[in-house]
């Protein structure tokens, strides 16, 4: 209930009050006139934030579209449009109150109408609609209940690409060489929607269409805080870390006044998540007009607790609390921002915080449900308490994905994760992005939106422009992006788009996998950042059964390569033996055989994503980092996630801690190669410290097939990557298994251990390096 109170702000969630949903005949998107809300015949109950889907779901009206290929019986809902409606109580509002209706995220095409009346009509996600109800509620002399109501039209109403008869012809020509998820000119690239959604190699074609953000009600005095956000970063000589120091906030307020009005700011900085000194109150007079204006100040703080991530120090966050007064001292409006302090850089493909460089051992998200309307803080809680525990510090937010919600962004600076965000362009191998003005100008105010929603956070390390298209053929795309960064945030490195061929080369290496190479290959990656690299892993057996009639059978229909699974399956199933053409993955399997391809399937996975990863990390110092592909998945698939969608690890995210521990002790050996007994073992000793403490007299063991083979002790300096020895031990079998762990002061500091029950033939074909150059030069 709304009602009459001191001049101070309230904020009311929708999500609690009651939602009903309704389904109506398809309308032009351009219409003069939407007024249509009484045609629909049934009403029925909603939930918001969420999705058309998924609110039929839980009637019974569709069958899971998770289940088999259950999603193409449910295409019907996108040929008509929808209405969400919510009847809000409400009382009068005080003289000089005002109120503000806020919907943070609606998807995709939508128009809302208060009591009856249209009030904007809006294309886009990520951006957010704010009407204001203070006339419509000030004259209101009774309680009652206002109706808002949004109207939803079905994805297949979605703007489609218009191409030249010259792109026309070129996506004729080209578009038999890519499947049809990525075409040359989709229609995805259109608009600035969830481009997943359309259907990808992990993911079901399931064009989302809902309020799928926060809605709510706010209430304010004459005054209203329509934004308000503060960044903040220390002052510290080059080269000098600290867990305090001088810093500096930045403070951006957006205001709306009833008229023009002489209004008193006040700041408090106070400790969020620890016990500490607060800072302030800071004042300022400002002048208003009346109407919108902006307002930007610097706040100096003398010695501040710095935002760390999780491995160097404690992520340090503060609540900025901005108050505004009339001149007689009466309340106007006040808002609670958190954010922490702290500073970024970046040499080449080397990030440093705080003046540390910071060793990146990254993750690929991407959306965990192909319906992000109903993701809530509790699952993104979860899986992000998965990805700290595997030893990670950075989540690269993939550009196919989303803008994630708040919830997010606030659990990654709670954990101390870092955050790689890319906006919403993917995969534009052989095409290019729209060049008209129109296009590029709805690209400004949506990434706009974005950036200055998410800039606050500390745990935000870098914006990236998207993923896997053409810099050369995308300039006026990327030049847009660029300067919709430095406008609105500029204390963070814009990349321009992943992967990059400046400062080095931030590579993805799908040779391994896409291209067959072998996982051998991987130990000759020279790239300066490695993005992405990954193998596809059968998950959990209760996953298939959970969306597949027949776990033996039909993975086709949930993304498994069969191919490429059976081509490094076939490692392990016969590990001294040259994988053959036959895929008998393609065939159904008995119970005994799925479980042994589930194991093999992941093991495989384990393996490549082992080697790759320390590969790269015995080369800190000429590399800044690497992210995985992937961390999770949006459905229940074969995909290269390593936990499932019900958040089931595979064995590579059990084996991860041993690899993304900020201390690693690595192996350096071919791997691949066939052991017999006789031979001798050799591989190179390697310890790397991504920590800013060092460790002297750590003892080493080294166990063969747990029999003690190797002792040795040695210095760890901090922050570093060194060959500390040689391993030479004469076999006496052929090896499964040789195991790891460094200790210092009888505390175990690091483990590994390395999977020899394999072999592979180090070949790579002159399809494969034609493959490999022909994706390169397409995305230049």
């Amino acid at each position: 209930m709304v009602g009459k109170a001191a001049l101070t702000r309230q904020t009311i969630d929708l999500s609690h009050y009651p939602w009903e949903f309704g389904q109506v005949p398809r309308r032009p998107f351009t219409a003069p006139a939407i007024d249509d809300l009484a045609s629909v015949t049934e009403w029925l109950p909603a939930t918001v934030p969420g999705n058309v889907r998924t609110d039929l779901l839980a009637l019974g009206r569709i069958p899971d579209p998770f289940y088999a290929e259950q999603y193409q019986e449910s295409a019907w809902v996108e040929d008509v449009d929808w209405w969400y409606r919510c009847a809000l109580p409400v009382e009068p509002l005080a003289p000089e109150q005002r109120a503000f209706l806020v919907f943070d995220g609606i998807d995709y095409l939508s128009a809302i109408c208060i009591a009856g009346r249209e009030v904007g009509r809006h294309e886009g996600m990520f951006s957010a609609q704010r009407i204001e109800l203070t006339g419509l509620l000030q004259s209101n002399p009774v309680s009652g209940s206002v109706e808002v109501a949004v109207r939803l039209w079905g994805s297949s109403a979605l703007p489609r690409r218009q191409l030249t008869w010259l792109q026309r012809a070129w996506q004729h020509t080209a578009a038999p060489v890519y499947g049809s998820w990525v075409g040359i000119y989709p229609d995805r690239s259109a608009t600035l929607k969830c481009q997943m959604s359309f259907g990808w190699d992990f993911a079901p074609p399931i064009r989302t269409m809902g309020i799928w953000d926060e809605v709510r009600l706010v209430i304010s005095g004459p005054v209203f805080m329509a934004e308000a956000t503060a960044i903040g970063r220390p002052t510290l000589p080059p080269g000098e870390t600290r867990t305090h120091a001088p810093a500096q906030i930045s403070v951006d307020l957006r205001l709306e006044a009833d008229r023009p009005r002489r209004v008193k700011a006040a700041v408090r900085l106070e400790p969020a998540n620890f016990q500490g000194s607060a800072f302030g109150p800071f004042g300022m007079l400002l002048e208003l007009p009346a109407g919108r204006s902006a307002h930007q100040f610097e706040l100096n703080l003398p010695e501040a607790a710095l935002w760390q991530p999780w491995d160097r120090g404690e992520p340090y966050l503060y609540h900025v609390r901005i108050s505004l007064f009339g001149t007689n001292g009466e309340p106007f409006d006040e808002a609670v921002i958190r954010t922490g302090l702290r500073s970024v850089e970046r040499q080449g493909w080397q990030f440093s915080l705080n003046g540390r460089p910071e060793f990146i051992r990254g993750l690929n998200w991407v959306p965990a449900d192909s319906f992000p309307g109903r993701l809530r803080r509790d699952r993104y809680q979860h899986l992000l308490i998965m990805a700290r525990q595997s030893g990670a510090n950075l989540l690269r937010v993939w550009g196919g994905g989303l803008r994630e919600k708040r919830a997010f962004y606030d659990v990654c600076d709670e954990l101390g994760l870092l955050v790689w965000q890319e906006f919403p362009f993917a995969c534009m191998f052989l095409g290019a992005y729209p060049r008209q003005q129109n296009y590029l100008s709805f690209v400004e105010t949506e990434c706009t939106a974005i950036v200055r929603r998410l800039r606050r956070h500390a745990s935000l390390l870098t914006w990236c422009g998207g993923n896997e298209f053409s810099r050369r053929r995308n300039r006026p795309l990327l030049d847009t992006l660029a300067g919709v960064v430095q406008q609105h945030d500029g204390t963070r490195p814009f990349i321009p788009v992943s992967p990059g061929f400046d400062h080095g080369r931030d590579a993805h290496n799908w040779h391994v996998w896409h291209g067959e190479a072998p996982i051998q290959s991987y130990q000759a990656e020279t790239a300066a950042f490695l993005s992405e690299f990954g193998l596809q892993a059968l998950p959990h057996l209760d996953t298939l059964r959970a969306a597949l009639p027949d776990p033996t059978t039909d993975w086709l229909t949930h993304q498994a390569d069969l191919q490429k699974l059976t081509r490094y399956t076939s490692l392990f199933t016969h590990p001294h033996q040259t994988p053959k053409k036959a895929n008998p993955l393609s065939q159904p399997l008995s119970f005994p055989h799925l479980i042994s391809q589930i194991v093999l399937s992941q093991r495989a996975q384990a393996v490549a994503l082992q080697t790759a990863s320390e590969t790269m990390r015995r080369r800190k110092g000429q590399t800044g980092g690497i992210c995985l592909w992937q961390f999770n998945e949006p459905w229940p698939a074969i995909s290269w996630a390593i936990v499932d969608y019900f958040g089931r690890p595979k064995l590579a995210y059990e084996r991860l801690p041993d690899w993304y521990s900020p201390i690693l002790i690595s192996l350096n050996f071919p791997v691949g190669r066939r052991w017999e007994a006789g031979q001798t073992f050799t591989a190179e000793i390697w310890a790397v410290n991504d920590g800013l403490v060092a460790f002297e007299d750590c003892r080493l063991h080294i166990t063969i097939d747990e029999t003690p083979v190797h002792v040795q002790s040695f210095d760890l300096p901090m922050d570093c990557a060194q060959n500390v020895g040689e391993l030479a031990h004469r076999l006496m079998a052929s090896p499964r298994r040789i195991a790891l762990y460094l200790e210092h002061k009888n505390k175990v500091l690091a483990r590994n251990s390395y999977d020899l029950g394999w072999s592979e033939t180090s070949t790579h074909s002159f399809y494969q390096r034609l493959r490999r150059w022909v994706a390169e030069w397409a995305l230049r």
